[in-house]
């Protein structure tokens, strides 16, 4: 049997004229041909680089120090450039975190498909095409034919990552790396990705490397699970010896932090006054060849002052549609958005802006070439009363407020952590005191410790300012922690409002039923705990 990928002491270090600094130090990793191993750590534990040791991708001032990589007998740390495009995308496929940065903006995703088919398949022409809307078919996509045709823009970030796991089984790997493939994406979509690549491995014994913070994930599918931290591997075994009986603290953090299990109460009611209400909200987007597209319609709900509303769904359904709706990024084709008058002027003597958003993708949140201080004033210059000095304490005092040192500011986004970069979008929609905020998947891209530690800073807000917020998730988990009640969109449609407590014991909708029944068995237990209290809101700090 061939031996698969083996990392042996694998060191990494990041060298600059002045200094040395090791990034992986002693790794020892093993993949089995059929086997599904699970890379977890919080953010900045030295995943990503492991996968982009293996694949010869290292950043120009990372270099391995010593340590070997072999994948089926083939040395990778010695490999030419020519051997290595030939393994890339053929023996070894790579599921990025954030597949929108990775395809060609101006091809189609049958074009970005095409490639791979002909140069490791040599399929060409209507074989290429009828192999193409296969996998994208495979992958979930309810209408291949429009998908092939469609551009990377046009398609949601839980499309952008079924598109790219097509791509990647497009080359037949061997082994595949998938850094964080599923977290962009609901229930349903992610355990049918994960049984794919289950059923992948079984039939073929692709080989698969599932970096991820999702302990829920890893218990369902992964058959070993390996613990990083700092550079260093902390704990690696069996998944149910690992989960159950962890022994190092950071897996002992990740467990923990992934329960979601605040203590049981009655929750707190919201007030009666509406701050937001949408009334028949429709939103049609043109399609090549079937006219317009729904995204959304005739969708009506309302936000109540303090309520913390959450939004459920599929990739696709809508949400994200809503919340630039909501926010003036979009102009409705139909219905009504209201927002009611800001009253907090006369109480904090600050005109705000009524309702603001905080996106899915911290990194794409802010200009890589500008100081982060920069970024948070620019909305700030809108008030032409205001002194630069002004201006300079107001910023402190919001970056603060987020729990993070003002000296952050001096930094440019990529010298950031994920975790670091969302509190700082948190911050930036703080600083014109909204009323509303709204939350687009802001925490799916983080790992579980940051994730629990950002809903804790958000739960904190929503106290102390008395702010309304609409979460949006696909994770119900993040759902029933934090939210009063639960709104679900299916093809555009609302399809179910109820108390959170009605809806995640007795959920009334077909689709919701499947939503709730298609959670991981970690993510169910997660349903049955109680829903936030008033009590855990203002233990929060």
């Amino acid at each position: 049997m061939p031996e698969g990928l083996v990392v042996e002491q694998l060191h990494l270090d990041h060298r600059t004229p002045s200094a040395v600094r090791p990034i992986l130090s002693g790794v020892d990793l093993t993949v089995a041909p059929g086997e599904f191993v699970a890379l977890v750590g919080a953010s900045g534990s030295g995943k990503t680089m492991t996968a982009m040791a293996v694949l010869g991708l290292l950043p120009p001032q990372v270099h391995v120090g010593s340590g070997a990589i072999r994948l089926g007998g083939t040395d990778l740390t010695t490999a030419g450039e020519a051997e290595l495009n030939r393994v890339r995308g053929g023996r070894i496929g790579m599921l990025h975190q954030q597949p929108k940065r990775m395809f060609n903006p101006r091809r189609t995703i049958g074009d970005h498909l095409r490639e791979p088919l002909k140069l490791h398949c040599g399929l060409r022409g209507d074989e290429a095409r009828a192999r193409a809307l296969e996998l994208l078919a495979d992958v979930g996509f309810e209408d291949p034919q429009w998908c092939v045709r469609a551009h990377p823009h046009q398609l949601s970030g839980g499309m952008a990552q079924r598109a790219m796991l097509a791509l990647t089984l497009a080359g037949r790997p061997e082994l595949l790396l998938a850094d964080e493939p599923t977290s962009a994406l609901d229930t349903v979509l992610e355990r049918q990705i994960l049984e794919l690549l289950d059923q992948q491995r079984r039939e073929r014994g692709l080989g698969v490397l599932y970096i991820t913070h999702n302990l829920a994930t890893v218990s369902a599918y992964a058959d070993r699970v390996v613990v990083m931290d700092a550079g260093r591997i902390q704990e690696a075994g069996p998944t149910t010896t690992v989960l159950n009986a962890p022994r190092s603290a950071c897996t002992k953090a990740l467990v923990e932090a992934s329960a979601l299990t605040p203590a049981p109460s009655p929750p707190p009611a919201p007030g009666t006054r509406t701050v937001l209400a949408l009334e028949g909200l429709t939103k049609r987007f043109p399609s090549r060849g079937r006219g317009a597209r729904p995204a959304l319609e005739q969708v009506s709900l309302d936000l109540k002052e303090g309520e913390i509303l959450g939004v459920l769904g599929r990739s696709g359904s809508g949400k994200s549609t809503l919340a630039r709706l909501v926010v003036g990024l979009e102009t409705p084709d139909g219905g009504t958005v209201t927002r009611a008058p800001d009253t907090r002027e006369a109480r904090t003597g600050a005109a705000g802006t009524q309702v603001q958003l905080v996106f899915q993708e911290p990194y794409d949140s802010f200009d890589p070439r500008m100081r982060l201080r920069t970024s948070l004033e620019a909305p700030l210059l809108h008030d032409r009363t205001s002194t630069a000095e002004e201006r300079r304490k107001r910023i402190r005092e919001v970056v603060q407020e987020v729990e993070l040192d003002p000296a952050v500011l001096d930094r440019h986004p990529g010298q950031c952590s994920g975790g670091q970069l969302q509190r700082l979008t948190i911050a930036r929609a703080l600083l014109l005191e909204p009323a509303v905020l709204i939350c687009d998947e802001a925490t799916s891209a983080l790992d579980a410790v940051t994730q629990r530690t950002v809903l804790d800073l958000l739960l904190r807000l929503h106290r102390d300012r008395g702010l309304s917020l609409v979460m949006i998730s696909h994770d119900l988990g993040v759902i029933r922690y934090m939210s009063h009640r639960v709104a679900v969109l299916l093809r555009g449609s609302l399809v179910e409002l109820a108390p959170a407590h009605e809806f995640f014991s007795t959920p009334r909708h077909e689709h919701s039923r499947q939503l709730v029944a298609a959670a991981l068995p970690q993510v169910c237990a997660i349903l049955d705990t109680p829903r936030p209290t008033q009590e855990h809101h203002d233990a929060v700090r």
